[in-house]
């Protein structure tokens, strides 16, 4: 590469305005040809410039890189080798080239404690979050009249996945009237128990199993399912 070629200086004293008309002609004639050669050294110096910029492109382009032809629209990366720069189709990387997740960073919304959940992908933490989404009652339910499928003192299990709702209506009274859910079929617990009419209430979890133990007269048997 060309080195450029530094400007020179003039030398002869520069007129001055407060200078007699016949020491400004004295002075402006030798400033004015002492000017020549200072804009002959600025053209060296952008000459100089333009040959180095072609150099360092030729240079770059004739050594590590390599041509460009054809190459549209391709990614430049290091081999593997990392002895040079190749170009690849875009449409040719696949995902098993990308390394995979072992962590996932979840947030507990009621400490702020960050924790972990192990050997989970991202893809698969949404579908857990979403999942846990899908439990919550009400979400994608609706309220269905099962009246005429249901007798007291049976016992029927929620294989739905979901919790549901049971809502019970009596129309008379009778003392001992119990609604009931028990996670083995066996041993249950009361969560509705009246001496009057009246209306009952309960959730099932999913796979429990719920009854109305006891009771004369029912109005109207409904769950949320």
């Amino acid at each position: 590469m060309s080195t450029p070629v530094p400007p020179l200086v003039p030398t002869s004293a520069m007129p001055l305005a407060t200078d007699s008309d016949a020491a400004f002609d004295a002075k402006a004639f030798p400033a004015l040809a002492s000017l020549n050669p200072f804009g002959v050294s600025l053209e060296a110096i952008g000459a100089a410039t333009v040959t180095n910029a072609d150099a360092a492109l030729a240079a770059a382009l004739g050594g590590d890189l390599p041509a460009i032809t054809g190459q549209a629209l391709k990614l430049l990366r290091v081999n593997a080798g990392e002895t040079a720069a190749e170009f690849i189709d875009p449409a040719t990387v696949v995902l098993a080239e990308a390394p995979e997740l072992s962590q996932v960073q979840v947030e507990n919304p009621a400490s702020t404690v960050f924790g972990q959940v192990s050997g989970e992908r991202l893809s698969q933490a949404g579908v857990v979050s979403f999942t846990a989404q899908e439990q919550q009652i009400g979400v994608g339910q609706t309220w269905q009249d099962v009246f005429g499928s249901r007798v007291v003192g049976t016992s029927y299990q929620n294989t739905t996945g979901k919790p549901i709702m049971v809502a019970i209506e009596m129309t008379t009274t009778a003392t001992g009237e119990s609604l009931q859910v028990s996670v083995d079929n066996s041993t249950w617990i009361n969560i509705g128990r009246g001496s009057n009419a009246g209306n009952y209430y309960g959730i099932a979890p999913p796979s429990w199993y719920y009854r109305l133990a006891s009771g004369a007269d029912i109005q109207s048997w409904a769950e949320l399912r």
